[in-house]
């Protein structure tokens, strides 16, 4: 007979594969009939790109000299990105995309929510766009990507302009802080949750991290239309797979890079941005009075300022 302990793991690791599959398995089977309907819908400027293991939806803007990539941070959608591209269009080539399981970025069945599985995706996609070397702009979580491909592919990455976001150990606070009682970091029933209950989590996330009622009134009609016709908000699996408790290798970056944050944000009140230093001791910290988790979309004009001062200083 098996002892207890190896048939615990194996059971362990049989409810973490289900977890991953009802996020792959459901947007695989809908992903045809959707990405047929937004390829014959799309506006200017929006795209699809298939790549080995996802689709990923994207807007492309402006021909300047210097690449920006923008990823968007869930539940908001590409369509929140009117004003900010409108502002840095005319001095950058400006790309913005919704990130592998979120909003109309759908994903195939065998896609890992995993970090450097991710990893190898956004690389994929930025090889796709050979507009290279690029700056990043990443949001929150996603900002550790950003890092994690300045590393990995320096020859990618000339900039990084993190947004929102602290050290690994400052993520995870933030994480459980707001999953006290660990729904969503729980394997299948967060999933299970999120299929449930996406269009009241994105609400209402929104409404407690925004300090800007223009913003919010504005951007939560396209969240809710995007996911009532079958937009993807895989924040379960992202979070129990893509920010797990051990931190992936994160080493110092060589880039200009810089930090920008919006002060107001209520969700981290308690974190210490200061500890984003510890991937390179050069990172600047830019704070935005005014803006709360959204720095770049509540206070366009003043984001852009900070990258274009990102550009000229080189520091």
């Amino acid at each position: 007979m098996l002892a207890r302990g190896p048939i615990r793991a194996i059971a362990t690791i049989e409810v973490t594969m289900l977890a991953a599959r009802i996020d792959t398995l459901t947007s695989a089977l809908s992903h045809k009939r959707q990405l047929r309907q937004l390829r014959q819908s799309q506006a200017d400027g929006y795209h699809l790109v298939e790549l080995d293991s996802c689709f990923i939806r994207y807007r492309e803007a402006g021909r300047g000299p210097k690449t920006l990539v923008l990823a968007v941070d869930p539940p908001i959608t590409l369509e929140c990105y009117d004003q900010l591209l409108a502002l840095l269009a005319p001095d950058y080539h400006v790309y913005v995309f919704e990130l592998p399981g979120f909003g109309y970025s759908m994903v195939k069945s065998d896609f890992q929510f995993h970090f450097e599985a991710t990893i190898e995706t956004l690389q994929e996609l930025l090889r796709h766009w050979n507009a290279g070397p690029y700056t990043l702009a990443f949001p929150c979580a996603s900002a550790f990507f950003s890092i994690a491909l300045a590393n990995q592919y320096p020859e990618l990455v000339s900039h990084l302009a993190m947004i929102q976001s602290p050290n690994w150990q400052q993520e995870q606070a933030w994480k459980h802080r707001l999953d006290p009682h660990r729904v969503l970091n729980r394997a299948v029933v967060g999933q299970l949750f999120m299929k449930l209950k996406k269009r009241h989590v994105a609400e209402q996330w929104v409404k407690f991290v925004s300090n800007t009622p223009d913003f919010t009134r504005d951007s939560l009609p396209l969240i809710d239309r995007q996911l009532k016709h079958g937009g993807c908000y895989c924040l379960a699996s992202a979070m129990q797979y893509g920010l797990p408790e051990k931190s992936p290798t994160l080493l110092e970056v060589t880039q200009p890079a810089r930090l920008i944050y919006g002060e107001q944000d209520r969700s981290h009140k308690a974190t210490n941005f200061e500890t984003i230093r510890d991937y390179g001791h050069q990172i600047s910290l830019h704070p935005i009075h005014q803006a709360g988790h959204f720095p770049e979309l509540e206070a366009p004009d003043i984001f852009k300022s900070f990258i274009d001062e990102l550009h000229q200083s080189n520091c």
